[in-house]
């Protein structure tokens, strides 16, 4: 009952809480200081990522007008080509091969022949509908049919590689999508936290 009468501090006996209470309350953390805890995390980093991305966005959208949408497909097709692209650059691993070192099945070929060609095969595919994006926005067709092309593409791509792996190296272990999405998570997870 002393706990609850100094928890509620001034309303009874006057002068705020005791000093025992006040030392087990954890401070409080109050304007610029809570927002630069919350961003010292990494989902407040993600978090402000994807608020500055958002913005963006809406920024291209706003000032692009009718040829906003493609020009933003435009953009993030160059972005995620770009990702897949810059690892192909000499000295540098392939970004599917990166991959493969966190995937269960294993790396399909010793030499990296296999995953380079993916990566760039990848590179090239999402660099395509970044260029016919663009001249969507410029007016040399439309975004729609596009739109509904892609995401067929890139899933189309993505299960038939897992059938072809599978074909072509019967001795790696258990090939298939969920497996590959774990693998890529599990490399995010791993460079994220690196030290």
């Amino acid at each position: 009952m002393a706990g609850i009468a100094a928890g509620l501090g001034a309303g009874i006996g006057g002068g705020g809480p005791s000093r025992e209470t006040r030392e087990r309350r954890p401070p409080i953390v109050q304007g610029p200081r809570l927002l630069a805890a919350i961003l010292g995390t990494p989902l407040g980093a993600m978090l402000l990522l994807l608020g500055l991305e958002a913005a963006a966005g809406a920024a291209i959208l706003d000032a692009a007008g009718r040829a906003g949408p493609a020009l933003l497909a435009a953009l993030g097709n160059l972005v995620a080509g770009l990702r897949f692209g810059l690892t192909l650059l000499p000295g540098r691993e392939p970004l599917i091969s990166r991959y493969s070192r966190f995937d269960a099945a294993g790396m399909p070929d010793a030499d990296g022949r296999y995953t380079r060609r993916l990566t760039r095969l990848w590179a090239l595919l999402l660099g395509g509908f970044a260029l016919a994006f663009l001249a969507a926005a410029l007016g040399l067709g439309s975004a729609a049919p596009l739109a509904r092309l892609q995401p067929l593409a890139c899933l189309g791509l993505f299960l038939g590689e897992h059938a072809l792996r599978r074909r072509c190296f019967p001795g790696l272990g258990p090939v298939s999508p969920l497996g590959t999405l774990r693998a890529i998570w599990r490399c995010h997870r791993q460079v994220r936290h690196a030290p």
